[in-house]
């Protein structure tokens, strides 16, 4: 017995848009059209996974985007002057 084809028509929405949250997404075009390179290892470097409620990152990524700096860039100086102040 040989198979029904499966029809997939209809399956995807071509005719709307995706809805604009308002930040910004990754490999989105800047304003000023500048590709920056990737950051290249340094010696010496650790690797870290960090987990934010959905709320922190949100607020994260805007301020990113507003800056213009990495998320690297702002959790090391954050952590930087958190550990400055604890004498750690």
């Amino acid at each position: 017995m040989a198979k029904k084809p499966v029809a997939l028509d209809g399956l995807l929405n071509t005719q709307s848009r995706p809805t604009d949250t308002g930040i910004p997404q990754r490999g989105a075009a800047s304003s000023n059209n500048q590709i920056k390179p990737a950051p290249k290892k340094r010696e010496g470097e650790k690797r870290l996974t960090l987990a934010l409620d959905g709320e922190t990152y949100r607020r994260l990524r805007l301020h990113a985007a507003e800056t213009d700096q990495t998320h690297q860039d702002i959790l090391a100086a954050a952590l930087a002057e958190y550990l400055k102040r604890e004498n750690a």
